[in-house]
């Protein structure tokens, strides 16, 4: 298969890239991936090296595809392809690969260690390909790279490339901070508005049809309710919090995912300072956007099950203390939620169904006291017409001898694939109930697909398992209990006796809250929720303790598809290869970028829409004349098509005010004539007059510090590097930054403090750095704009516990009183910190450092074992810096250190290591 060769002005985007140094910001689904892969095949030639950084595994693997592609083509050099270096890849291979030459995909960790070692030959690089630049900041490790490679080598390009015009708009000038990070001066701006754009997809018109699919009014009140709990949560946020604009985080902005990096971005920097009420109430925004998700994409059934779980996760375990529940669970419009979206997936039986019923429900394996509705989402059925449709244009076209491709359905995840390929592979297959008159109407009859079906039985299954684990299914309810059938009819009639009592309340009892208030009274409107799904964990454990399905049936009850007997006549008779006419394939759009041209299909059904490939359809449709129908299905007045609406007017407004940033930007240049990176002036500028008011000399070289080659996925050591030190990146043992010989400081994060001082790893490394060097430090590093706190306000208390984190640092100080501790709000406030601390003291050796802590005769731990399992071991209890290298040498995988016996660790270790570490490998959790 040849590749498509490119539009007008994809050839105008490459060509722009060509000429100047730029950041290149196109649109998406109009082929960045493409124009990348020709950028690549330019730069793929041994007389050149280029690294391109940020690149994703599937974007590697593209350009794999791309080149092998590209060898079929008469110009193209056979030597061209793409060399990619992960962390397997030693230092020597590094260092040949480097030396050849040619496009290099490489992590930018190891490029960093790699230009401080001065393994890369910094003198022969050519340039620089960034992708996703919308993801480099000034703290980044690809800033990092960038500056060095600028230092040693101003003649190298910079090219940057993105398809994410709406993060160059959040906050405070970006696309000005990210030109001064990349060093660029020009930006490239390609919208779908673009005129050169609109020339080549508008030149051949797509036939699209349009197929707006009315919700039905389950959905409806589903979409409702989670809008109207969603408006009370934001509402009562920004009332409590007093840091919010109301103008901005509304309800039509919490249904796209960067919502919560907006709202925690906002709130950091005063988290210390909220309640524990509004710090949940932040997480449960997250929750309710996913079940509005949910509520287009998943069936009723699968729906009800997700509810089922939050339910299920918020309440406590039999005996133990209440938990913190998510505030909107307090709500009149929770309660609507669950009950919507139990009864569009059963019902209760008021009376006893008829014998018949009861036995073919018993034989399904579901209760034989419920009436299923199952309503199937009403795009299933749509899609099955459509496919008729097809079907006849197809045969139509064959007998006339026309070319009749596949057809495309593309979802928006796998799960929904799956849920399409089950529909469809039992499309003619349906149960039927005698179901009673009154549970009977136009929507709701006796007849419902196996899937559904199938769905309803293993919902139940998960049901009765679930509640057996929170042991809310006691022995009374397992097979060989004692209970008695009229115990569980007690139970259920009381149950159901409450059910009623509260739906038939008086009216002037039941109050509703306006707005669906989170402060609306939690006991009543929550106990029905509570009752909904009591009832549904009973119904379960009456299958559970009566359960007379088969094998066959129970194995498949939480699966899509049947798992139908096939014999091998069976196999026979559909095994074959299918005519393109026949051939119906499902895919998501985040399973291939290239799965039009790969597939060439003559009709294509967007399940659910997508801007981006409703661009890749039009750039199909400007190559290629075989596609002759787009079906674009989406619900009317939905959800969905709120989010697909919104994304559409996001990115346009995003271009535009990016269009009117560029006409106004300001460039600023340092002396060298290039950019300089935001921070770096002023970070050099501290630094340089700490220093040189402890030397008194204004000609003085830089001031160096050793860097464990682990702590480079920190910003700390591209700060550092900013500010003018000269950054050393080798292998430490003990500590994470040598200052000087008698000085090393061991840099912990928040959750990193956490997780050592729990772990007892840091109580070794204080004990390591204690004990090889004259002074140590143990730094406290908080995130950029996060709070400078510890504990939350209210989490301060003054009793000491072991398990609080304030005890086990003091019990840390009266361990090692020698061990200073230091605290930092920032990379930023650290970079000041450390220069403080270099005055008046000599350089750092170099090799003194790698030395420290490892025994005679031995190598680096690096290039001996896999850092991970290193790491994973040293948290181990009874694991030591010490001994951590003989139970290394001795096993040869973390799998044997578990599965050994006591002796064998005792044979290895001293007696009272070996007893920590086999007690904390074999007790029971």
């Amino acid at each position: 298969m040849t590749l498509d060769p490119l539009l007008a002005f994809q050839r105008q985007v490459l060509d722009g890239l060509l000429d100047e140094d730029a950041l290149c910001v196109v649109a998406r689904g109009l082929g960045l991936n493409r124009i990348l892969a020709e950028l690549a095949r330019v730069c793929a030639t041994p007389r050149a090296l280029v690294f391109l950084l940020n690149a994703s595994d599937q974007d590697e693997d593209d350009l794999q595809h791309y080149f092998m592609q590209m060898r079929s083509g008469e110009t193209t050099d056979e030597a061209s392809t793409v060399h990619i270096i992960k962390n397997e890849t030693n230092a020597t291979l590094r260092a040949r690969v480097y030396r050849q030459g040619g496009l290099i995909s490489v992590t930018s960790r190891i490029l960093i260690v790699d230009l401080l070692n001065d393994v890369v030959p910094s003198e022969l690089i050519t340039g620089v390909i960034v992708h996703n630049a919308s993801r480099v900041t000034a703290e980044s490790i690809e800033a990092f790279v960038l500056r060095v490679i600028r230092q040693q080598n101003k003649q190298a390009f910079v090219k940057a490339l993105s398809d994410a015009p709406e993060t160059f708009t959040q906050g405070f000038a970006p696309m000005d901070k990210t030109l001064k990070v990349l060093g660029l001066r020009h930006v490239q701006l390609w919208p779908r508005f673009h005129v050169a754009v609109q020339n080549d997809l508008s030149r051949v018109e797509t036939p699209v049809v349009e197929l707006r699919q009315p919700q039905t009014r389950a959905m409806i009140d589903l979409q409702q309710a989670v809008l109207d709990c969603l408006s009370a949560m934001i509402s009562e946020l920004c009332s409590t919090t007093k840091l919010l604009d109301a103008e901005t985080f509304n309800v039509e902005s919490s249904l796209f995912r960067y919502f919560d990096s907006m709202v925690k971005r906002r709130l950091n920097p005063y988290w210390h300072r909220l309640s524990g009420r509004a710090r949940g109430m932040v997480s449960d925004l997250t929750l309710l956007r996913r079940v509005a998700e949910l509520i287009t994409t998943y069936d009723s059934v699968s729906l009800l099950e997700y509810l089922d779980t939050l339910l299920l996760s918020a309440k406590s375990a039999p005996g133990a203390l209440p938990g913190p529940a998510a505030s909107w669970m307090g709500t009149d419009s929770a309660n609507i939620l669950y009950s919507v979206a139990r009864a569009r997936t059963f019902v209760r039986a008021n009376e006893p169904l008829p014998e018949s019923t009861q036995a073919t429900l018993r034989t399904l394996g579901l209760p034989d006291n419920i009436v299923p509705v199952l309503e199937v989402p009403p795009k299933l059925e749509v899609l099955a017409n459509i496919l008729d449709e097809i079907g006849v244009l197809n045969h139509a076209a064959v007998a006339k001898g026309a070319d009749s491709g596949p057809a495309l359905i593309m979802a928006s995840s796998a799960r929904e694939c799956r849920m399409i390929r089950s529909y469809l592979s039992s499309l003619h297959d349906y149960v039927e109930l005698d179901i009673p008159q009154q549970y009977i109407n136009d929507k709701h009859s006796g007849r419902h697909p196996k899937m559904m079906v199938n769905l309803l039985r293993g919902f139940f299954k998960w049901k009765a398992q679930a509640t057996g684990i929170r042991g809310n299914s006691s022995q009374s309810q397992r097979p060989g209990s004692t209970a008695t059938g009229s115990q569980n009819q007690q139970r259920q009639g009381a149950i159901t006796g409450s059910q009623n009592q509260m739906r038939h309340a008086p009216s002037a009892k039941r109050r509703r809250v306006r707005g669906a208030s989170v402060a609306a009274g939690v006991r009543g409107p929550r106990a029905q929720a509570d009752v909904l799904e009591q009832e549904s964990s009973d119904l379960a454990n009456t299958i559970a303790a009566n359960d007379s399905t088969d094998a066959d049936s129970a194995d498949d009850a939480d699966e899509y598809l049947d798992s139908d007997d096939w014999t091998p006549n069976g196999f026979d008779e559909h095994f074959g290869l299918l005519p393109n006419a026949e051939t119906i394939i499902v895919h998501s759009y985040a399973s291939e970028r290239n799965v039009l041209t790969a597939l060439q299909p003559t009709h294509i059904i967007m399940f659910a829409p997508d801007a981006a490939f409703i661009r890749q359809v039009e750039m199909y449709r400007a190559h290629s004349d075989r596609l002759q129908q787009v079906y674009f299905l989406v619900y009317d007045n939905s959800l969905e098509e709120q989010r697909y609406l919104s994304a559409m007017r996001r990115e346009r407004e995003a271009f535009e005010r990016l269009i009117g940033d560029k006409a106004t930007l300001v460039v600023p240049l340092d002396e060298r004539g290039t950019m300089a990176s935001p921070g770096s002036r002023l970070l050099q500028t501290v630094a340089n007059r700490t220093l040189r008011s402890a030397r008194n000399t204004d000609a003085m070289e830089p001031a160096t510090v050793i860097v464990d080659v682990r702590e480079f996925r920190a910003p700390l050591a591209s700060l550092l590097h900013a500010a003018g030190f000269r950054v050393v990146p080798r292998t430490l043992d003990v500590g994470d930054y040598v200052l000087h010989d008698g000085l090393v400081v061991e840099r912990k994060s928040l959750p990193d403090l956490i997780g050592s001082l729990r772990s007892g790893r840091l109580f070794n490394q204080a004990a390591a750095m204690t004990r090889h060097y004259t002074s140590a430090a143990l730094l406290v590093e908080f995130e950029v704009n996060a709070s400078f706190s510890l504990q939350t306000i209210n989490g301060l208390t003054d009793t000491i516990s072991p398990s609080a984190i304030s005890s086990q640092l003091s019990m840390l100080t009266l361990t090692f009183p020698r061990l200073r501790i230091l605290w930092s709000s920032s990379p930023y406030e650290t970079v000041s910190i450390f220069a403080e601390l270099k005055q008046g003291q000599g350089e750092p050796d170099a090799e003194r450092a790698v030395g420290v802590g490892q025994d005679d005769g031995a190598v680096e731990r690096d290039s001996l074992y896999n850092a991970a399992s290193v790491a994973l071991l040293q948290a181990v209890p009874g694991v030591t810096l010490k001994n951590y290298q003989i139970l290394a040498r001795q096993f040869r995988s973390m799998r044997e250190v578990c599965e050994a016996s006591r002796s064998d660790l005792e044979m290895v270790l001293d007696a009272g290591p070996a007893k920590q570490v086999y007690e904390f490998l074999h007790q029971a959790s």
